[in-house]
């Protein structure tokens, strides 16, 4: 009888431990980074003032990792690493959209709106409008000065020329806005 005990006492832990495991394995799957900016900055590759953010990721476990993003050029920590998105508009002249994949695994777009070169324009918000193809398959979320996180409502239209495009409103606090791309389940 002590034997039959301890083998069902070894199988139920052995159980647990299994469900555990699974449980464990698919939170890490879905889990994401968080994003704080911490600075704007004037950016190194045009000299452009709050074109270039300073941004901590933050995963769920306790890793961080830090990144300068240029919003001008796509540069992140001195590489080129984000594609400019090519015919994207908006109510403001010197937009720049880059987008991308961080080595964290992260997919983040940038907005800009660049005044005469010189100056990332702050507390406005722009009326962007691309290629739905940029970002279809995901869900947009601004991140805000604090840390916090705001879904953007974008909207889908089609031109005369039969290409979808995207509508959006980005506010832009404190320069260069950082938007986090989210697989869409």
């Amino acid at each position: 009888m002590k034997t039959m005990m301890k083998t069902l006492a070894m199988l139920s832990l052995s159980a647990c431990i299994l469900v555990g495991g699974a449980v464990s394995s698919f939170a890490a799957g879905t889990s994401h980074y968080t994003a704080n900016i911490l600075s704007h900055q004037t950016n190194s590759c045009e000299g452009t003032q709050w074109a270039e953010m300073v941004v901590r990721f933050s995963s769920p476990y306790g890793a961080t990792q830090t990144y300068t993003i240029c919003g001008e050029c796509g540069d992140v920590n001195g590489v080129s690493t984000l594609s400019k998105v090519s015919n994207a508009t908006a109510n403001f002249s010197g937009l720049k959209i880059y987008q991308g994949t961080l080595d964290n695994g992260e997919r983040i777009m940038t907005v800009s709106c660049l005044s005469s070169g010189y100056t990332a324009l702050t507390n406005v918000s722009a009326n962007v409008m691309m290629p739905s193809s940029s970002i279809e398959g995901y869900d947009l979320y601004l991140v805000n000065a604090d840390g916090s996180e705001t879904k953007l409502d974008v909207s889908t239209s089609s031109a005369w020329s039969g290409d979808d495009w995207a509508h959006f409103d980005v506010y832009m606090d404190n320069g260069t806005a950082l938007i986090r791309m989210v697989p869409q389940a």
